[in-house]
């Protein structure tokens, strides 16, 4: 029996139609994957079934009953929840408070029962992670633990329709699994699930069926039921040939790229790190980096390797330990104090959580491609405007933004196309180390395609590149060297035929890479 029935939604955004004409059925207990390249209507046509947004056209309906349209109200009444990619919660309330945030559990008489509420959080929480501190303030949370909070408020509601939109984009595997069963455990009860990801495995390990978009329009359907048709799926997105990220570096491209670019550089070093240590999770770090080369950064969630390219990029001032940069005059020693003086220096960040760290959502693409070099123009009160505007265009052709309009506000991009703008905004000075934090998360292969090809060009034109990614695949795909972060310290090194998915999963366990 279908639970929810939509006909005929559409929207636009100005000149950009996102959906068109998009049309779904959703049955009692089943899971229906949503799946489309960044920028395909994915997240507009969740948002409208959520009542965050109106649609220009079109109707909603649960258990037969019409459904008001853009009331999130309405829907969160009618039985509709959804966990957003981007958590949108209070950061100065206590955890515990954000997950029942608006559906507050009262005693008789509607009196609040805090106690009640909080352990009930608290339950919801370590179904999907244990350790938790349920009254820290939810601003203090990793963007990790953050989607975590973001899912519980979902769960909370005991949704007869629950809208997973990239969930697990910030997640370890550890936290995936645990999500995973407890989906599961709501469609054994009838909820009904709709499940947005770029990850074909969890798509096939967790859909019965699932849905593509391309352009705002439906382009097909498929059933899954633990076998997925991925060549179909990928031509269905837009005829991307392979399925994982960065795939065309892979059968010996790798090595080529690898080879061209020490060909290019030499083997010059141009960021040396001894014994830095910052907070309880930094603990000594030794690494050098390389002109030219795209260094990657693996561990488990929690394990320093944020808290490494902060310390870096100067977000978070070292407690111990040296930098030394190389330079045209020689190498010299930096502590790194503040972003401002790390840029000046060449070394650069393309943070983890783009929305908090990396935009202005509320400025155009133009003004949040230009403010590097706006901020960093030794006559900033006598800018000229055609210059900056042939850069912005320049990146919008070179990264492929799909945007209708340069002055278009940057909050209405794809997660993908907004990705590349916080990445584009560096090309327009010298950049000697750029640190990268999960580039490509919630990213389709489209997208990270198009990232990695920019990263590699930085690289070969001389450019250190130092990356972590959640993905071990990805990185393995993409790296020239590996280094494998445990409780706060490099335990690996691995390069050349050490680099392989069991040498990398021993040392993410701390156990040696045999």
């Amino acid at each position: 029996m279908s639970v929810l029935i939509a006909k005929g939604l559409t929207k636009r955004y100005g000149g950009v139609l996102a959906l068109d004409d998009a049309s779904l059925t959703l049955d009692a207990g089943e899971v229906l994957g949503l799946l489309g390249a960044n920028g395909s209507g994915k997240s507009t046509l969740s948002s409208i079934l959520a009542g965050d947004r109106m649609p220009d056209h079109g109707s909603i309906e649960l258990d037969g009953v019409p459904l008001a349209a853009g009331s999130p109200k309405a829907a969160r009444a009618a039985g509709i929840a959804i966990a957003h990619q981007h958590p949108g919660l209070a950061p100065d309330l206590p955890v515990w408070e954000n997950v029942f945030l608006g559906a507050e559990l009262c005693r008789a008489a509607r009196f609040l029962n805090p106690s009640r509420t909080r352990e009930r959080a608290r339950q919801l929480l370590e179904g999907l992670r244990t350790g938790w501190n349920v009254d820290a303030p939810a601003g203090s949370l990793t963007a990790a633990d953050q989607q975590l909070v973001e899912i519980a408020r979902a769960l909370a509601l005991a949704p007869r329709v629950l809208i997973l939109d990239e969930p697990t984009a910030a997640l370890a595997a550890a936290e995936v699994d645990s999500l995973m069963r407890a989906v599961r455990g709501l469609t054994a009860r009838g909820t009904a699930v709709v499940f947005i990801s770029h990850r074909m495995a969890e798509i096939e390990s967790l859909c019965d069926r699932l849905m593509v978009l391309c352009n705002g329009r439906a382009v097909g359907e498929l059933p899954v039921r633990g076998q997925l048709d991925e060549p179909r799926v990928l031509e269905l997105m837009g005829g991307v040939a392979g399925g994982a990220a960065a795939a065309h570096l892979h059968d010996g491209a790798q090595e080529r790229a690898q080879q061209d670019r020490v060909a290019r550089n030499g083997e010059s070093i141009a960021m040396t790190v001894r014994g830095l240590r910052a907070g309880a999770r930094l603990c000594g770090v030794d690494l050098e980096l390389k002109r030219g080369e795209i260094l990657g950064i693996a561990g488990l969630q929690g394990h320093g390797q944020e808290e490494l390219l902060d310390a870096l990029a100067g977000f978070r001032v070292p407690d111990a330990g040296t930098v030394t940069l190389a330079g045209p005059g020689g190498a010299r020693t930096v502590m790194p104090r503040s972003p401002r003086q790390m840029i000046a220096a060449g070394v650069c960040l393309v943070p983890n959580d783009r929305h908090r760290q990396g935009l202005w959502l509320d400025h155009s693409v133009e003004f949040n491609l230009a403010q590097v070099g706006v901020n960093f123009a030794p006559s900033p009160w006598r800018l000229h405007r055609a210059p900056i505007r042939r850069f912005v265009d320049d990146v919008v052709k070179r990264l492929r933004i799909k945007t209708s309009d340069a002055r278009q506000p940057v909050r209405d991009l794809s997660g993908g196309n907004q990705q590349k703008v916080v990445i584009g905004r560096w090309l327009n000075r010298q950049v000697d180390v750029l640190l990268l934090s999960d580039p490509t998360k919630g990213v389709d292969v489209i997208a990270r395609k198009d990232i990695y090809e920019a990263i590699g060009a930085l690289a070969a034109a001389g450019t250190a590149v130092l990356v972590y990614a959640s993905d071990t695949e990805e990185l393995l795909a993409v790296c020239d060297r590996l280094v494998v972060m445990y409780e706060g310290r490099i335990v690996a090194q691995l390069e050349g035929n050490e680099m392989n998915e069991s040498r990398v999963t021993s040392a993410l366990f701390g156990r040696s890479a045999a």
